[in-house]
């Protein structure tokens, strides 16, 4: 099985805000560039090249409109709850669908935590030959091969002698878009049993108005119709005005939810860039209310 041409490209939309000047970045990822392919490490050096990044990321957008500053709208959000979380008592997090995700080495706050990854065993396999090369310690996280359409999460989970017995957040970040319904659900039920009481989700998903055109979003058909030709279509989506309802009824509480969009023009604005997130991409944090 090969490696995610997702994890691909978000390790690729880091690698882009990472090259900006320092004053105008929202994140620092120094191991995205390492965790690329050849043919997208080069793209990624060139955008080193002063003017030359600010020109490819362009570019990058007039190909695939939206998901850019999209992903790193999400990952400044993701990584300021990580802090906030970590800092209100979490001591161990989980990855579901990690990809190339790369916090477990680059946020200080994760330093003394226990990082588990989840996700399929070829991109998993790249992810541990890439961190080694990078001259990163892979030991620094507990990877577990598990396929979240097919297997039994919680079976595989607890096979690795995992106890519900301190504070977890599991983090499924770019994942839900590309399951079924029916695997969602079962990934909901799993977290639920095995965080335990107090334990949190943070989330993404994409508004289902974007995959049945029931909501115009501009960036929204070309988008759609690109992961579906790369192979990896989008199949799942939530209603925001429906999400409470929907997490009550699986077991949780809905702590707050918002938009790349939102979450871009609070992080772009304040450094004075026109990046525009989309509305149809959304982040949400949720607490397990009803311990299965």
């Amino acid at each position: 099985m090969g490696v995610s041409f997702t994890a691909q490209t978000m390790a690729l939309q880091r690698a882009l805000e990472t090259a900006r000047p320092s004053a105008s970045r929202l994140f620092t990822d120094p191991l995205a560039v390492g965790l690329l392919d050849r043919p997208l490490r080069a793209v990624a050096a060139a955008a080193r090249i002063p003017v030359a990044g600010s020109l490819i990321a362009r570019a990058y957008d007039s190909v695939w409109p939206g998901p850019r500053p999209s992903a790193v709208a999400r990952t400044r959000l993701i990584d300021d709850t990580v802090a906030d979380l970590v800092a209100a008592g979490v001591t161990r997090v989980v990855l579901l669908g990690a990809g190339f995700d790369s916090r477990a080495w680059r946020l200080d706050e994760l330093r003394a935590a226990e990082v588990i990854e989840i996700d399929l065993p070829g991109t998993q396999a790249a992810k541990r030959a890439a961190v080694a090369r990078i001259g990163a310690d892979p030991d620094r996280v507990r990877f577990l091969p598990v396929d979240l359409e097919t297997a039994d999460l919680e079976q595989a989970v607890r096979a690795t002698g995992f106890e519900s017995n301190e504070p977890t957040l599991f983090i499924w970040e770019g994942v839900t878009n590309y399951l079924s319904a029916e695997a969602v659900d079962r990934t909901l039920a799993a977290i639920r049993t095995l965080a335990g009481a107090g334990g949190q989700l943070l989330f993404t998903y994409v508004h289902a108005g974007a995959l049945d055109g029931s909501v115009d979003f501009p960036e929204a058909r070309r988008w759609v119709r690109s992961v579906r030709r790369v192979g990896e279509p989008w199949t799942f989506g939530l209603v925001p005005a429906q999400l409470p309802r929907y997490l009550v009824e699986r077991g949780y509480v809905l702590a707050w939810e918002e938009s790349t969009a939102a979450a871009g023009r609070r992080y772009f604005g304040a450094m004075g860039r026109n990046d525009r997130a989309s509305e149809l991409y959304r982040v949400a944090l949720a607490e397990v209310s009803c311990p299965a």
